[in-house]
């Protein structure tokens, strides 16, 4: 009788083992959502990391930035952006602004701004002795509703950051980038260049803190030309959903004076 009852028993447990097998080899969906998007917004700092949202997650971010002051006039922007990673290290890039506004001489025009593609690579890791590098690339496309708000070039920037501190809270990026601009003017492209220093401390898991110096001497991430000090933060409420802002403050005299930005961010795992 005890033999019989043993043998039902390895029976038993032979038939359950394919589902302790697949439960342990293949996560349900339910874990697979409920991991963490690492959401990694491009906003509200001009520089950003190496680092990007997990594979097969698409991201989007919406903002508004405004540099209401009288050089080189009132300038406001909605922009929308779209980020997607079909591989660990590769990043696509699609965005447009969806409303601008510019007021200079007395003149002011509104409407839509243009497109931008590009994407974004991770060639290196942040180690313990070497800094993260990645390389960027983004296109802008004179696709906007009226000719003063057209954009036409392209622009490559240089990413490093390097994690530091207890628990690599404090993080260190540093951005340098060639811009090709205004290449649908009669006189033909302009060239000029946009540098950046950030450091990003992390207060809480899910709330990072925000100081920058960046200059630049053409038009570029929504501000005109000059040199800029930035402060802000980012806090993520959910895996999916986080809100960013902060200011940027004129530091040249012919930057603008001062500048606000906010920025709201979603992400799905597709």
């Amino acid at each position: 009788m005890k033999i019989q009852t043993l043998s039902a028993s390895i029976r038993g447990g032979i038939a359950w083992m394919p589902v302790f097998m697949s439960v342990a080899i293949f996560p349900s969906n339910a874990c697979l959502l409920a991991q963490d998007l690492n959401l990694s917004p491009t906003r509200p700092t001009v520089a950003n990391s190496v680092t990007m949202q997990n594979r097969r997650v698409l991201q989007i971010e919406t903002g508004y930035d405004a540099f209401p002051q009288k050089i080189p006039g009132n300038s406001q922007t909605f922009d929308t952006t779209l980020t997607y990673t079909p591989l660990t290290r590769l990043r696509l890039d699609f965005g447009w602004s969806s409303w601008n506004h510019r007021e200079s001489g007395g003149e002011a025009t509104n409407g839509v701004g243009t497109i931008g593609v590009g994407g974004k690579i991770e060639i290196r890791k942040d180690r313990p002795r070497f800094p993260a590098l990645g390389l960027q690339y983004g296109a802008e496309l004179p696709t906007a509703s009226e000719s003063s708000l057209q954009g036409y070039g392209q622009q490559i920037i240089l990413i490093l950051n390097h994690h530091y501190g207890k628990e690599g809270k404090f993080n260190v990026i540093v951005n340098g980038s060639m811009i090709q601009s205004d290449c649908r003017t009669r006189e033909g492209c302009t060239y000029g260049g946009q540098q950046s220093i950030a450091m990003a401390y992390r207060l809480q898991k899910k709330t990072r803190l925000y100081a920058e110096v960046f200059g630049q001497n053409v038009p570029q991430s929504n501000a005109p030309p000059g040199t800029y000090f930035f402060t802000g933060l980012f806090h993520q409420f959910t895996d999916a959903f986080g809100i960013n802002g902060g200011m940027r403050f004129g530091l040249t005299d012919h930057s603008a004076s001062v500048g606000t930005t906010i920025g709201l961010v979603f992400g799905k795992r597709l």
